[in-house]
């Protein structure tokens, strides 16, 4: 399932493990420059100002499947 609704259906039903990651980010440069005027969290999903850095994309697809991996031994 891919969606930020996830988590609400398997906490409920007791599921003991899984994995959710939000993967939108803006970069590090860009952050850095918003929390100097003031925004906490600027490029937020569901937000006007949403970034992505397509860069990171790799990154996380990397992350993400080792999680699952790491999920799938226990």
């Amino acid at each position: 399932m891919g969606s930020e609704d996830f988590q609400h259906l398997v906490v409920p039903a007791k599921k003991q493990v899984y994995d959710y990651f939000l993967v939108g980010v803006a970069s590090p440069k860009d952050v850095t420059n918003a929390r100097k005027e003031g925004k906490q969290f600027p490029y937020f999903n569901h937000n006007g100002d949403f970034k992505v850095d397509l860069a990171a994309i790799p990154y996380y697809t990397y992350l993400g499947a080792g999680a699952l991996l790491e999920m799938f031994r226990k």
